[in-house]
This record gives structure tokens, sequence and C-alpha cells, in this order.
């Protein structure tokens, strides 16, 4: 059977060939390449997801999400980020991949340009790619965004902190990106999947603080991560209300809903999203620092603290999937080769703190002793 096109421009994600030949081995392997959090729920969420299970009906939901939960998440938005929003500006959505998706099938024509951070999360590029005759191209996570955008109509993504360098856009550069959105009728899609997942005093900005409004703002939001809930499937997108109009009609070409079990229990534990947040923040931070004390290979990787999210992307001197292949067979220890990450993503390896703390430890001194080539 002939498959579409647009196939050609799909590439799947190489840490996962990497993962399938690590385990064809039947040695252990220690998953650092997965964007998942494997940690125990915070108690408050454990809890309500057990009594939730037993009180919940399982039928259809609204396409919308429950109203309820609507209004909350307009709640939290307007208390975090100062939005000027309410129940009909969300739509709740099967986690921020969806959000994202439809975003874009609600907004991208013939012809638009969608620019990408570089380095960029796979998903985000694979999104881009669906859409036929759609100009896609990057700016880079090294210099300001505001500088790089054209001055014309633009769909811009911004991913802070970022999957997959854990870098944090400055506020400065939202605001001059917010200003410039309005003088070129541009868009900003600010995905916000790690929110709350921030170190030190690198708190993000959102967007959403200076287009208050969302006339030209898209905000994709999770709390897979910053309430570590990941199988739940929970995400939203915010913005004005006639474009959530068109994306609620989407989603009748998408999931049709959201998780019923989940969105119930967001909505009863979504007013303690600080207490849950820092208690997921703190475990993430712990492994951080477990791996940054315990790794001394620098002629290996180049590793750093990161700003937020899960993730480090440091430089190595080999080409990134033969060297994570290698890597995975002689060792175990499975990475994400940069190769997938966007134009500047070769000669770099992702690596996710959202790991089990065990496969972090037992990662160490494997890494400390590799040779490459050897």
């Amino acid at each position: 059977m002939k498959h579409a096109s647009r196939i050609n421009r799909l590439v799947e994600p190489p840490h996962r060939k990497i993962l399938k030949e690590a385990k064809a081995g039947g040695r252990a392997v220690m998953n650092l390449s997965v964007g998942d959090i494997f940690i125990d729920p915070h108690p408050l969420v454990e809890e309500t997801l057990r009594k939730t299970c037993g009180e919940t009906s399982v039928t259809y939901p609204p396409v919308e999400g429950f109203n309820e939960l609507r209004s909350s998440i307009a709640e939290y938005l307007r208390n975090s980020r100062g939005m000027e929003v309410g129940f009909e500006n969300i739509l709740v959505t099967a986690g921020a991949s969806e959000a994202f998706l439809v975003a874009l099938m609600a907004i991208l024509d013939v012809g638009d340009r969608i620019i990408l951070p570089d380095p960029t999360y796979p998903q985000h590029f694979l999104a881009a790619n669906l859409f036929d005759n759609v100009r896609v191209s990057y700016y880079s996570q090294n210099r300001n965004i505001s500088e790089q955008v054209p001055e014309e109509r633009s769909i811009v993504l911004i991913c802070s902190p970022n999957n997959p360098t854990g870098k944090v856009v400055s506020a400065k550069d939202v605001e001059n990106l917010v200003e410039h959105a309005r003088e070129t009728d541009s868009i900003i899609v600010s995905d916000e999947t790690y929110f709350e997942i921030f170190f030190k005093n690198n708190k993000p900005a959102s967007p959403g603080s200076f287009d208050t409004k969302l006339e030209n703002t898209m905000i994709v939001g999770s709390f897979s991560k910053n309430m570590g809930v990941t199988g739940l499937r929970v995400g939203f997108l915010a913005s004005e209300q006639n474009i959530i109009s068109k994306a609620s009609t989407v989603r009748y070409a998408t999931s049709l809903t959201s998780n019923v079990v989940g969105q119930h229990v967001v909505l009863k534990t979504l007013p303690f999203i600080n207490e849950i947040s820092s208690y997921v923040r703190m475990s993430i931070e712990k492994r951080l620092k477990i791996f940054l004390n315990g790794f001394k290979r620098s002629d290996l990787m180049k590793v750093y603290a990161p700003e937020g999210s899960l993730y480090i992307f440091p430089s190595i001197p080999f080409k990134s999937f033969d060297f994570c292949l290698e890597l995975a067979k002689k060792t175990g220890v499975v990475l994400a080769p940069g190769q997938g990450f966007g134009p500047s993503g070769e000669n770099h390896v992702r690596i996710s703190f959202g790991a089990r703390e065990e496969d972090i430890r037992n990662s160490i001194p494997l890494l400390n002793q590799f040779e490459p080539g050897s």
C-alpha cells in the first residue's frame, strides 16, 4: 500500500532504535533517554487517584474538557502568569503533544512559516512537518529569539524551560518577542510543559504575562511533568476564545476527548500545584546533582547545570548515533542521540533526569569507564 508523501519527512526518534538494540542484548538497561518522570506520585496525587478511580464515570467527557477543570486552569494561569483568561480560553487536551498538534492545525496555512528552536524537541519537528507547503526554519538558542525572527508574519515556537537543552528564555526576550508578534501579526506558540521545573532563580517567563488576553499567543500546557502524572495524559491549550473554538472543532479529528480520570485528578489537585510541583522539582534536582557530582569524563561529554526542565544536552566529540549505539551495546546505558534534535543536534546527546534514580546512579561508573571505539 502506498503511503502519503508527508511520511517521508518524518523520522523515528533515533533513541528508540538505540533502546531496541540495548534490550536485544538481554543485559540490564539504564534508560536515560526517555522524557518521562519515574518518581512516586505526590501523596496528594496518589490519594486523589485512588479515590477518583472508584467514584468517576468513564463515559465521554465534553470535547473541550470539563468546565470545572477549564475554569480551574484559567484561575491557575491568572495567578501564575497574570493572564486575563476564563474557561472559554481553555481547551483540555490529551497532554501537551496533542495541544501542540491541534494548535498548528488551527493556525497553520499553506505558505506559512513556522520557526522552531534549534536544538528542538523531535515531536515539534514531526508535527510541523505533517503540513504540506509550510516553511519550517529555526532560530539559535544561543542568541535572543527576538533578534532572529523575520519582519513578516510567522508562527514562532518557544519552549522554556527547553527540551532538550534545559535553557530558560529571558523575560526581556519574551517581552520583545510579544511586541514583535503584535507588529507583524505573528503568533507565538509557547510550550510550557516544564514551566514549574526550574532551578535556582531561573523561573521562566510566559508570553501570556505580556500578551495577557492571548491575542497573539497560544499556550501549550501540561500537567504530565509539572505534577509528575505523565500517564494521565492531561494538558491544555490556552488562547483567545475564537481560536479555542476552532481548535475544539479540530479535536473531533484527533483524540475527541481527554482522559476522564486524569481530568478529575488534576481538577482536585491543581489548587495544590505549588506544593506538588515543588516535590517534583526537588526530585529532579536531586538526580541532577547525583549525576553532575559523579560524572568525571569531560573528554567524553561536556556536561553542565541546566536552568530548568528534565534535561541536559552536552556536546560530544563523536557522531551521536554511533556513540549512543556503542554505549548501549557495551554498557546498557541508553542516551538520546542529538542527531534527532534539529540542525545543530549532531555531536550532542540528551540525558534525562526524569529517569529512575537507581539507573542514574548505576550509569555513572559505566560512563566514567567507557572508552569509545575500544
